[in-house]
């Protein structure tokens, strides 16, 4: 199945997608940014060179200048945008889904992701018979600015003597990420890093990260750092080798923030964790709330004029100085800082408050997840926000999130708590009404 959203298309090479499919996006993107300059990187999928080539030949064919990065990151291809102020960009990326996967995502002019109005305009372009002049575009090898960029950003030599673990997964960072830490100074030693070699699960966030965990308790190193294919998310492991919760990457930054009386106001999605307000609000700073999805953040980010943003589950700090996306190498480069200058990783989050998670989803038809987000926001009699689904707010300092899947037939439930037992028993109680309300529809 093909899922298409505002993060991106993706699907299984062959089966949903295939070069046809992927010189028509081309031809579509080329359409819409009016055959104007555009920048093109890809991950290390094996079909990963064939499906960028397609792509390129698709642009071209609409007179689009093409500055081909060749291997990189996704954050790499919204830098050059942003930077280079192109006119558009695509990450031939699957991201954290499976090897025989691949997709692409979309950058537009400012380097940042296509909102739900522009997909619908790029989708409607794409369903249309091809028509206009054929035009002969320019593709040309270009080296991303990227990697120099971060150093200069961080402070080249910052983390001077610090011993660092890099897992990158057989992905984009193994071609340049070691370099960046290098260049910092730290020391460092890798490990799945020969590029399109998946030897663990591409999603640094659900594997257990069992070789970087030993990799950090073998060599005693001061952080272990995991990456998805495409690089944009990020995961921490400690000095005992313990793995960190997804969104440690953004509490650690904000914490930081707080602590060098250096706070803005942030803007993080609906499902994420109330460690966030705990340390924004202590500051006496505000936390906006968006839409689940990077470029739904990035929009309230732009709306409000707030310079961080963040996603709740998957590791994401979004830094708008530096890059409109979730950037998993800028995350990890920060943390490291932050490590070298406060003395280990564990001191860093010994601090930090502590909720527990759970996620779940249940498979139903869109029209009755709807009918189940509709039902819960009128029939909870405690604090509810209905930005995307229906979150309740309950006062023991928990939440429910309720929503319906953007792309898959099933309602996802989120729910967050202080403790495991409490976040288990929301669960529970919260799952049984919306398997209830579900019977009931499907007697109604």
């Amino acid at each position: 199945m093909t899922v298409t959203s505002i993060s991106g298309i993706r699907g299984v090479v062959g089966s949903d997608l295939t070069v046809k499919d992927y010189a028509k996006v081309g031809w579509s993107f080329g359409e819409y940014i009016q055959g104007g300059v555009c920048a093109i990187g890809r991950d290390t999928r094996s079909s990963g060179k064939m499906m960028s080539d397609a792509a390129v030949s698709g642009l071209l064919s609409r007179g689009c200048t093409v500055f081909d990065l060749g291997v990189t990151s996704t954050p790499a291809v919204f830098r050059e945008v942003l930077k280079g102020d192109l006119d558009g960009g695509l990450s031939v990326t699957a991201s954290h889904n499976p090897p025989e996967w691949n997709g692409m995502k979309f950058v537009v002019k400012g380097g940042r992701g296509l909102f739900e109005e522009e997909l619908n305009r790029l989708l409607k372009i794409s369903s249309s018979p091809a028509a206009g002049s054929f035009r002969f575009g320019s593709a040309y090898p270009v080296e991303a600015r990227y990697p120099s960029d971060i150093v200069t950003y961080v402070g080249e030599g910052c983390c001077s003597g610090l011993k660092v673990a890099l897992d990158l997964g057989g992905g984009a960072g193994a071609l340049f990420v070691p370099r960046v830490f290098k260049e910092l100074g730290c020391r460092v030693l890798t490990v799945n890093a020969s590029p399109g070699v998946f030897s663990r699960g591409m999603d640094p966030t659900r594997d257990g990260l069992k070789d970087l965990s030993e990799a950090v308790k073998t060599n005693s190193a001061d952080i272990g750092v995991a990456y998805d294919c495409d690089a944009d998310r990020v995961v921490f492991v400690d000095e005992d080798g313990e793995k960190l919760p997804a969104d440690y990457a953004l509490l650690i930054y904000l914490k930081s923030l707080a602590d060098s009386d250096g706070m803005k106001d942030v803007v993080v999605s609906v499902d994420t964790t109330l460690a966030v307000e705990d340390i924004v609000r202590e500051a006496g700073n505000r936390v906006v709330y968006s839409k689940v999805g990077e470029a739904n953040v990035v929009r309230r980010m732009l709306e409000e004029s707030i310079f961080i943003g963040g996603e709740g589950s998957s590791g994401g700090l979004i830094i708008s100085d530096f890059n409109l996306c979730r950037d998993g190498v800028l995350a990890s480069v920060l943390v490291a800082k932050v490590v070298k200058q406060k003395g280990g990783l564990k001191h860093v989050i010994e601090g930090l408050p502590n909720y527990h998670s759970l996620r779940e989803k249940i498979e139903c038809r869109r029209e009755d997840a709807l009918q189940v987000v509709k039902t819960l926001a009128d029939d909870e009699a405690v604090d509810v926000d209905v930005t995307d689904g229906v979150k309740i707010r309950l006062r023991d300092r928990s939440w429910v999130l309720v929503r319906p899947s953007g792309t898959e037939d099933i309602v996802r439930i989120s729910v967050e708590a202080e403790t495991d037992g409490e976040a288990s028993e929301l669960m529970g109680r919260y799952t049984g009404k919306i398997s209830k309300i579900l019977q009931e529809i499907g007697q109604g």
